[in-house]
């Protein structure tokens, strides 16, 4: 099946990949691949369905700019839809300060 939106992930979403991974892996392997498994449903949702996804609501962003998709309970995806594609800008832990990863 085709992909209805394109996803065009930002240069600096692989580094912010790894280093979650990274972290996580140092607790558990088992969690790491939860991680990357859920991310990967994020991905096909988002070729998919990409506005199903609510607007982040956080102060320090845009108001209904971004949309987040939050997956492997403490991680988002945020993203910007525009026409058929799929901006993703970042992937980042909840609890981190949107300040810190440059949006």
């Amino acid at each position: 099946m085709k992909a209805k939106y394109i996803v065009i992930p930002a240069s600096h979403v692989d580094r912010q990949l790894v280093q979650h991974i990274q972290f996580i892996t140092r607790v558990s392997v088992k969690a790491a691949r939860t991680f990357r498994d859920e991310f990967e449903k994020v991905l096909d949702r988002l070729e998919e369905k990409p506005l199903e996804f609510p607007f982040d609501t956080d102060l320090n962003l845009p108001s209904e700019l971004y949309h987040k998709a939050i997956f492997a309970k403490w991680y988002k995806a945020l993203f910007i839809v525009e026409g058929n594609t799929v901006f993703l800008d970042a992937v980042v832990g909840c609890c981190q300060n949107t300040d810190s990863y440059g949006l």
